[in-house]
């Protein structure tokens, strides 16, 4: 174990800190009672100038017999940026990888406990680090009845824990992945003892799963193009986050502001599988949203990806044909696109009207000219990206993302079918 902690140059008064499970300990510095509370560990004190002139012949005496090592490191007042620099850098050559790691913050001079607290975010990433607590002694809140007073000492750890919430609404606001979010989610659950001896704590334990569950379905869905798998986990997750609120408000409370924002997020793309069956034509419309919502996120393979499938799926539906995931038909459909494409590029444009069982053709199809144009471009499109560029004269990045810009915007303009084309059921008598 590795105790970091600091000596200011204010005065010091012996003061009983008080632990958060009772231990208690009397001592001039906080530093000395973490000492008791956490024997055996390596030391280092951070020391101003000041500070070691005042203090730290007294504080070495006091910690010496329950520390296994005591380092001093001389820091600078911090005074500018650059030293404030040179403290947050002497703190982290400090600690190493993988360390178990307590943080007292206690007597740090004007802006250290900030420095100090940010360092510790800074390595649980970086090194990786198990940050068992970051400890705060509230002098100032100290109990003035006794003799010597008795001042709490704060766990202040899940405040660090802000900082991963807040690197995960990062996420999900740039790139729509509500992934990181849920995991956090999860940490906060009450434990297994606390959900047993509490019945309402055990349901509110299962709306926290339930609802981290739907925010990862919802996202792997989506990050590997699963269109009608993401529309259903959509709906789902609507529920589970209505739900799931009165929970959040108490055990997740960095998420509770951020709840309806994703609920709001996915809430365009949601519909039940049922839905997406008795409506095609609903759905086919979702999943243009969904092109869209990739391209705003800047998921160009995913765009392309759906937006390639979602003209078969259109044609399928103007077609006559409602199902569209039936495996041959949907072939059949694409074949025919393929085909046209071809006659087109060696007929001056023109093709034949291919005419299917259902009686409908190609030329029943409107728009079907911008379709077919539509459809070969982003299939190349799609192919430029899939083979990474391992083609003759591959597009440049920057020119891909302005083609891929332009063809999503171009596939907004296809009039989708209407429900009785899509051969939709009626919506059921309630």
């Amino acid at each position: 174990m590795n105790l970091l902690t600091f000596l200011g140059a204010t005065k010091a008064y012996e003061t009983t800190y008080v632990m958060p499970g009772g231990q208690t300990f009397t001592a001039p510095f906080c530093g000395v009672a973490l000492a008791r509370f956490f024997p055996g560990s390596t030391m280092h004190v951070f020391v101003t100038k000041d500070a070691r002139e005042q203090h730290l012949v007294q504080f070495q005496a006091l910690v010496e017999d329950y520390v296994e090592d005591l380092q001093v490191v001389d820091i600078c007042d911090g005074q500018n940026e650059d030293e404030l620099w040179k403290i947050f850098q002497a703190v982290v050559d400090n600690v190493a990888q993988r360390e178990q790691v307590v943080f007292d913050i206690t007597h740090g001079f004007r802006s250290l406990p900030f420095l100090s607290f940010l360092a510790a975010a800074y390595l649980r990433v970086v090194k990786e680090i198990s940050l068992e607590a970051v400890l705060y002694g509230a002098f100032e809140a100290r109990d003035r009845n006794t003799e010597p007073n008795r001042a709490p000492i704060i766990d202040m750890t899940p405040f660090v824990s802000l900082l991963d919430w807040m690197i995960a609404a990062d996420r999900f606001t740039r790139f729509g992945d509500a992934h990181d979010l849920a995991k956090h989610l999860r940490k906060v659950k009450p434990d297994y003892r606390a959900q047993q001896a509490d019945k309402d704590v055990w349901h509110q334990a299962i709306r926290l799963s339930q609802a981290a569950s739907a925010m990862d379905a919802v996202s792997l869905a989506l990050r590997l193009i699963r269109p009608e798998e993401a529309m259903h986990a959509s709906e789902q997750l609507q529920q589970r986050l209505a739900d799931g609120m009165a929970a959040i408000s108490k055990h997740a409370r960095p998420f509770h502001p951020l709840a309806q924002q994703v609920s709001d997020v996915y809430a365009p793309l949601s519909m039940s599988r049922e839905a997406q069956r008795a409506h095609p034509e609903s759905a086919l419309a979702r999943e243009r949203r969904m092109v869209g919502w990739y391209v705003e996120r800047r998921q160009y393979v995913q765009a392309m990806a759906v937006a390639r499938e979602w003209i078969i799926s259109w044609a399928m539906l103007h077609l006559g044909f409602s199902d569209l995931l039936e495996k041959e038909l949907r072939k059949d459909v694409e074949k025919a696109l393929t085909s046209a494409n071809k006659q087109r590029e060696s007929q001056h444009g023109a093709f034949a009207n291919r005419v299917f069982d259902c009686g409908k053709g190609l030329h029943d199809i409107p728009q079907i000219v911008q379709a077919l144009d539509l459809y070969q471009r982003l299939g190349n499109a799609r192919n430029d990206l899939l083979h990474a560029g391992k083609r003759p004269a591959p597009r440049k990045a920057n020119q891909m993302e302005k083609t891929i810009a332009n063809l999503c915007e171009e596939l907004q303009s296809l009039p989708l079918p209407t429900a009785d084309q899509a051969g939709s059921q009626p919506p059921p008598v309630a």
